[in-house]
């Protein structure tokens, strides 16, 4: 089964984004880096799409079925991707 289409809003300085990278990573999971530290405009569209200020914000999926995991969250990952860590 193909994995949706995975965006992951960061800073180069995130322990958590890189958590969140490495996670991915290990299962062989594309996903689309998207570093708002340094682009206003990205990181006030990340604000638009989660309500949050903080990184990392992983979007998974579009439309009806987009899942928003704010932080490292290693069970809403799993579950969202249906993977077992």
């Amino acid at each position: 089964m193909p994995f949706p289409d995975i965006t992951i809003y960061t800073t180069k300085t995130c322990g958590y984004c890189k958590a969140t990278k490495a996670l991915l990573t290990k299962h062989h999971i594309a996903y689309k880096e998207i570093d708002v530290g340094g682009n206003s405009a990205k990181a006030r569209e990340m604000i638009e799409k989660s309500g949050q200020m903080g990184v990392p914000v992983t979007i998974i999926g579009t439309g009806a079925d987009q899942k928003t995991i704010i932080g490292f969250d290693e069970t809403a990952l799993e579950n969202a991707l249906h993977i077992k860590l």
